[in-house]
């Protein structure tokens, strides 16, 4: 799923009330107002020798060398404020898109067989948020494993076969986009900042630019042995040109990519080990470039910074979120908007209104 664009306005991690953030830590991956750096940061030990960068430069840093084995302590301090949770009918929010004009793409992606009168595809669903309900716009009954949006506002469908659908903006038909690969089937699909577009399926990454263009494809190590062992899920991207892969099966973990090489495999800390199993079900790149990966087992988001190393974990059952199956994060003004699609945690028989959606303020990250 793809961030929406423009300016990101953050807040201070020290303070947590100034906005206008103007500096990054490289060492003790903060972001700091002026007035923080000069009278909070200066105080820290060693601070003589941190690298401290205008946060204009954020992502400029070249990060794709070989990372040393680590698992930083996180700085982070992330917070889910103002949770809003709606129904909606879909027995599980599999996948889920913010478009430009801030309406939500969400479904399960089972197509449904046979005719239903007076239901909504739940497959497929462009929604809008209406005070507490939840508006379908539209809804379409195709199978689908992923979805995107482009800068320019169009819809990349993931789904069984080599070419991507789309939904160009403002239309309500679904029809074959420019983008093909080789591959028997597609089951992930991201659209960097910048217009490439990322798709993966058959345990393939490949990475187009805009006029289809083949840029990279990721498909074996430096050793010859295959990168993917398990189905491709979730894709995101970071600024300094990493990609994120969720595999939730199998072997579960999220792959990191740089410059046709694994720079690093994220396969949660021990103590979710010791629990339940590790399963990254949706990649998400925040504001402050690091990742948001929903491991729906065991009901938590791990964030890690741009290269793959966990900073924190927050619990989403302490607030009352179970089950995180996907994300899409967006801005409003200057609050960062993380939007859970969740399983339906429940029996749906009875009900039409099931799957859980939630709308969060997510600060720290």
């Amino acid at each position: 799923m793809s961030l929406s664009h423009g300016q990101y306005a953050i807040q201070c991690q020290l303070c947590e009330g100034d906005p206008k953030v103007k500096w990054n830590c490289l060492d003790c991956e903060l972001l700091m107002c002026s007035k923080c750096k000069d009278k909070v940061h200066s105080k820290f030990k060693s601070e003589k020798v941190h690298r401290i960068i205008d946060i204009k430069d954020v992502g400029q840093q070249s990060k794709c060398e070989e990372p040393e084995e680590r698992v930083s302590s996180s700085p982070t301090n992330v917070k889910l404020k103002n949770i809003k949770e709606y129904k909606t009918r879909t027995v599980d929010i599999s996948f889920l898109a913010v478009s430009l004009d801030g309406s939500l793409w969400i479904g399960d992606g089972d197509k449904e067989e046979g005719f239903h009168l007076f239901t909504s595809y739940t497959a497929l669903q462009n929604v809008k948020l209406v005070g507490d309900k939840v508006k379908v716009l539209s809804s379409f009954n195709i199978e689908v494993y992923d979805i995107a949006v482009t800068p320019s506002n169009d819809i990349l469908l993931a789904i069984e076969g080599s070419r991507l659908k789309q939904i160009k903006a403002g239309s309500n038909k679904v029809s074959d986009s420019v983008y093909f690969v080789e591959l028997s089937y597609i089951t992930s699909v991201h659209v960097t900042k910048d217009g490439r577009v990322i798709v993966g399926g058959g345990k393939v990454i490949v990475v187009m630019d805009t006029d289809v263009k083949y840029l990279a494809r990721y498909e074996e190590d430096e050793n010859k042995k295959p990168i993917f062992d398990g189905t491709i899920w979730s894709t995101t991207s970071t600024l300094n040109g990493n990609i994120f892969v969720a595999q939730p099966y199998f072997n579960p973990r999220v792959v990191v990519l740089c410059k046709g090489d694994v720079i690093n495999n994220y396969t949660g800390p021990p103590s979710i080990k010791s629990q339940r199993r590790f399963n990254p079900r949706s990649v998400i790149t925040t504001p402050m470039d690091h990742v948001i990966v929903a491991d729906c087992f065991n009901h938590s988001l791990h964030i890690l910074d741009n290269t793959g190393h966990l900073l924190t974990t927050y619990n989403t059952k302490d607030i009352g979120i179970e089950y995180p199956r996907s994300l899409t994060i967006t801005m409003e003004g200057p609050f960062a908007v993380l939007y859970i699609g969740c399983r339906n945690t429940g029996s749906c028989e009875d009900s039409s209104d099931t799957g859980q959606l939630y709308k969060t303020n997510i600060m720290g990250c």
